[in-house]
């Protein structure tokens, strides 16, 4: 498994990529053999939402997009990519968790992690974790998992 971030780079491509506005990531040729997996939107101080977390794949290419959200002049949401993260060969028994993770002073929307599958209700193995920090505008790493808590989504009790 590997992971890394894309950041603006010298690249004409990031660079156009990370200050296009869309309403679909479709609408970003480098995006559309891409299927969207899930889609996480959060307010960060008040009630609209004003970010949104998307995770998409291609073949075995997992891509999470970390996107300010913008109103146009008829109330319709368009997205900026912020910053990208690129997980590759992930293994079968783990999956790309958004929203489902809390930490002391963050939203469980604004945390990405890795966690391995299991039956219980709470996940007991973070294999990697990640913070979309608005402030700073880049998706980054959570070193210490010890007062991570992640609830296993697909255990749905059903």
């Amino acid at each position: 498994m590997s992971c890394e971030n894309k950041k603006k780079s010298s690249s004409s491509n990031e660079t156009d990529l990370m200050e296009k506005s869309f309403s679909d990531f479709k609408e970003l040729s480098v995006f559309q053999e891409y299927d969207k997996i899930t889609d996480t939107s959060y307010a960060k101080d008040g009630y609209d939402s004003t970010h949104r977390i998307t995770h998409i794949k291609s073949n075995e290419e997992n891509i999470v997009l970390f996107n300010k959200i913008t109103l146009d002049e008829n109330n319709q949401e368009h997205y900026s990519i912020i910053d990208t993260l690129k997980i590759k060969d992930l293994k079968n028994d783990t999956y790309i968790s958004i929203g489902y993770c809390e930490i002391e002073n963050t939203l469980p929307e604004e945390i990405i992690a890795i966690l391995r599958r299991t039956e219980k209700d709470t996940v007991q193995e973070i294999l990697k974790a990640w913070k979309a920090n608005s402030e700073t505008k880049k998706i980054e790493e959570i070193k210490d998992f010890t007062k991570l808590k992640c609830l296993n989504e697909y255990n749905s009790g059903a």
